[in-house]
């Protein structure tokens, strides 16, 4: 698997590396863990197996557009958790990519929650997204629910535009108050003085 065009990143507490192979048992920590994993997929943690196959498809997401792909932070080189840049599928192909732009998105140890981490990585992405890479949107996207998650994004200066309903084989819970949908523009991140 060869990362394709993908910076180490920084914020004043964070080193970002891109994800490599060497990271898997980190990914599977955060993957496998029942709090972590409460607004994310099924609602409840994955498998070994589904846990590998999450961490391949971040491995992966570094080889659609050049410079997107995922962080693993670590602070004081302690891991924290990873943040993601990632390509968003055309609605005519799911095989083509909207080049200019990106869906970002984090998971973090419990341990490290409420203490500003997940904005500061996220703040990166964004700047990363805009500054680095050229992109003119941003999108996130979580359960409804998941307050904290929706806090981030608006500190970020993404804004809430949707609300939507899925339908899912294996519903987790809460999931019937939807889902939604936060975005910031180029311009309107430019506009904050970011």
């Amino acid at each position: 698997m060869m990362i394709k065009n993908q910076s180490a990143l920084s914020t004043t507490r964070l080193k970002l590396v891109p994800l490599g192979p060497e990271h898997r048992e980190f990914t599977m920590q955060l993957d496998m863990n029942p709090e972590v994993m409460k607004y994310v997929a099924f609602g409840r943690p994955f498998t070994r197996e589904e846990a590998i196959q999450v961490h391949d498809w971040l491995l992966n997401s570094a080889t659609s557009i050049p410079g997107l792909g995922t962080w693993v932070g670590f602070a004081n080189g302690e891991f924290v958790g990873w943040w993601i840049l990632a390509a968003i599928p055309s609605k005519e192909n799911p095989e083509i990519f909207i080049a200019n732009k990106t869906e970002y998105g984090f998971r973090l140890l419990p341990k490290f929650w409420g203490q500003g981490y997940a904005k500061e990585g996220a703040r990166e992405m964004v700047r990363h997204a805009f500054q680095d890479l050229g992109m003119t949107e941003v999108i996130g996207e979580t359960m409804a629910i998941n307050q904290a998650c929706r806090a981030v994004m608006a500190a970020c200066g993404l804004k809430h535009v949707n609300t939507f309903f899925n339908k899912y084989d294996t519903p987790p819970p809460g999931i019937e108050e939807g889902e939604v949908r936060y975005s910031i523009a180029k311009e309107e991140w430019l506009a904050l003085g970011s």
